[in-house]
This record gives C-alpha cells, sequence and structure tokens, in this order.
C-alpha cells in the first residue's frame, strides 16, 4: 500500500514538474491566461450567441458600450451565478487555459500520438452544460431530467455546480497526463 501511494506521489511530482517547465515561461503563461479567457467566453457565452451577434453587429451602441457590456460579464460573475458555480467556472477556465498550453507543447514536440483526448474533451462539454443558469447552461439538460421528474430549480443549480466541478476534475487529469509527457520530453531534450 505504501508503495502504490509512494508511486503515485512521484508520478504527481513529475507532472508537476513537466508542467512548471512549460509554464514558466512568459510566452506560455500569456497562453495560459488567453485560454482562460477564451474558455470562460465560451462557457458564458455559448447558449446566448444570438445576444452576442445583436450585440457585436446590430446593436445601435458606441464600440466603448460593446466592450462595457461583454466585460461587466465577467465582472459580475459573482453577482450572475453563485459563489461555488461561478468559483467553478473560473477554476475550469484557468485549468483549461492550462490544459490548452501543455497540449500545444507536447503537439509541437511529439504530435498526436499520446494526447489525452477524452478527457479533455469531456471536460469541456460538462463545463459548457454547467455554465449557465437553470434558464440557459443547463436548460439543455432540462427537459430530458424533466421527463425523469427532476424539475426542481434548486436541483438543476446544483446539477450545474457538480457538472463544472466534475469537468474540472476531467481537465485535471489531462494536465496530470500531459505533465507527464512534458516531463519525459524535458528529460529526452536535456539528453541531446
Amino acid at each position: 500500500m505504501k508503495t502504490r501511494l509512494a508511486i503515485l506521489v512521484l508520478r504527481i511530482r513529475v507532472a508537476c514538474a513537466g508542467v512548471w517547465f512549460v509554464v514558466r515561461k512568459p510566452a506560455s503563461l500569456a497562453g495560459v491566461i488567453i485560454g482562460a479567457f477564451v474558455s470562460s467566453s465560451f462557457i458564458l457565452w455559448s447558449l446566448n450567441l444570438d445576444l452576442v451577434r445583436y450585440i457585436v453587429f446590430d446593436a445601435p451602441i458606441s464600440f466603448l458600450d460593446k466592450i462595457r457590456f461583454f466585460s461587466e460579464t465577467y465582472r459580475d460573475i459573482f453577482t450572475t451565478y453563485d459563489s461555488l458555480q461561478a468559483l467553478g467556472i473560473i477554476v475550469f477556465s484557468l485549468l483549461f487555459g492550462l490544459n490548452i498550453v501543455l497540449l500545444a507543447y507536447v503537439l509541437k514536440h511529439q504530435g498526436l500520438k499520446n494526447i489525452p483526448k477524452k478527457s479533455g474533451i469531456g471536460g469541456m462539454l460538462m463545463a459548457v452544460l454547467a455554465g449557465g443558469c437553470v434558464a440557459c447552461g443547463t436548460s439543455l439538460l432540462a427537459p430530458l431530467l424533466a421527463t425523469f421528474g427532476a424539475t426542481s430549480s434548486a436541483f438543476l443549480r446544483d446539477l450545474s455546480v457538480w457538472l463544472s466541478w466534475g469537468g474540472s476534475v476531467l481537465i485535471i487529469f489531462s494536465i496530470y497526463k500531459l505533465g507527464q509527457i512534458a516531463a519525459s520530453l524535458r528529460v529526452a531534450q536535456e539528453k541531446h
């Protein structure tokens, strides 16, 4: 039992070293921030694309007002969503940005052969489903769940929180796998 735990701890440390090796560069850190912004934008706006199109192309407001409209969504995330759901969106977005940077690094140095595909895609899908309120994000699930008698808005809100954090767990697993690959690529680079 102690041996398995020691091996797991070692694997996590190796993965963390690989993540740090990639992220410590300023360009990679900028990539994490940009990836987090794009991810949170996708989560927050994916179910309101008609509103985005209207504001960008048709709304009779100035360019500055359009920028203000979109920036207020990010500023007010903790008033629009409950704290746990808002925190879940922020955590997921940061993890997704980190995952994208690691993915780009591994693709650049190794190609597609060892990329953990299911956890990253599954995590993003769960985050999109969780990223809205009952009237938007989880409304994709509401008709299906209503068929089984789950119509309570409190239940759907809680489901949204669980989906968001579940997506984060999948992304953490993807980061763990990509961190291990990055660490092995670092060792290979140092040998040459």
